[in-house]
């Protein structure tokens, strides 16, 4: 009688199937969704963002080694400013958020910080 699983192929899926599952909550959190921005602060300081097309309307301040998402909405592009805080903020730049796809920016050493749409 012939076997539908080898051991090996039964061992080669459990594995990935774990993997899978490992991976797949990482990978959720750090994906923002339509109307979110995630703001993770990974450059040694704690950061913030504000919106100066919403009135001056920020992020609260995220501890370094944090991630926090923000539901903002909103449909067109608009100017975010990024800023390393230490009890008094410094700019470090600029990029766009887009509601309808959601924003990633990432704070990093140097300072500075990236930005991606996931």
């Amino acid at each position: 009688m012939r076997r539908l699983f080898s051991a090996r192929r039964v061992v080669v899926l459990a594995v990935l199937a774990l993997l899978a599952a490992l991976a797949g909550p990482a990978t959720a959190a750090s994906a923002a969704a339509p109307g979110q921005l995630i703001l993770c602060s990974n450059g040694g300081y704690d950061s913030f963002v504000s919106f100066p097309g919403r009135g001056g309307l920020s992020t609260f301040i995220i501890p370094n080694g944090s991630c926090h998402s923000t539901s903002l909405g909103g449909n067109y592009n608009e100017q975010i400013d990024v800023y390393r805080w230490d009890g008094g903020e410094h700019y470090l730049g600029s990029t766009i958020y887009n509601g309808s796809v959601g924003l990633v920016v990432v704070t990093i050493g140097g300072p500075s910080y990236y930005a991606y749409v996931p």
